[in-house]
């Protein structure tokens, strides 16, 4: 009986590994830039942006950004019922934003504007808030979704956005 239960003793030793539970440690992208479509959102449309990281605290649950970007309306309609865009108009959002948040999930805050031009001579300037939630995955990808609001004609719209994109690094070997 004492060789069995030593048998079964070494067979589980020898071929059992032990399994532990493990938190893996979210290392964020080391890129300072991002770049990304967002459908909705400040730039009413759709926009292609882009990001610079302004500030970024040591522990990197705080960062301060600044955003441009630029769309162009190919059609003439209300979008959702809401806003009225003429054919041909260019779309130009510009926002400064705080993510906060510790790890890839982070909160996102902000204020800016959108300029609307059919030409230089006829241009409208629509005041603009951010509230969203925002993913930035290891591998760089970038997942936005927003609440923003805007002003037009005296008259508050609510508006949603989303957005993908990615994070870089203009040094090579620096993004991950």
């Amino acid at each position: 009986m004492m060789k069995i239960h030593l048998t079964i003793l070494f067979v589980t030793l020898f071929f059992v590994k032990p399994i532990f539970a493990q938190e893996s440690s979210y290392l964020p992208p080391q890129g300072l830039n991002n770049w990304y479509v967002e459908f909705g959102g400040s730039g009413l449309f759709y926009s292609i942006n882009y990001e610079k990281y302004l500030f970024r605290n040591s522990n990197e649950n705080i960062t301060w950004l600044g955003r441009v970007g630029f769309g162009f309306n190919p059609i003439e309609g209300k979008l959702l019922n809401k806003i009225f865009l003429e054919q041909g108009t260019f779309m130009f959002p510009f926002a400064s934003s705080v993510l906060l948040g510790a790890g890839k999930e982070k909160l996102e805050v902000g204020i800016g504007y959108t300029l609307l031009s059919k030409t230089s001579a006829e241009s409208e300037v629509l005041p603009t808030g951010i509230i969203g939630f925002r993913v930035m995955e290891r591998n760089g990808i970038c997942f936005r979704i927003t609440y923003s609001p805007h002003i037009r004609n005296g008259e508050y719209v609510s508006w949603y956005g989303v957005s993908l994109g990615k994070n870089f690094s203009f040094k090579k070997g620096k993004s991950r």
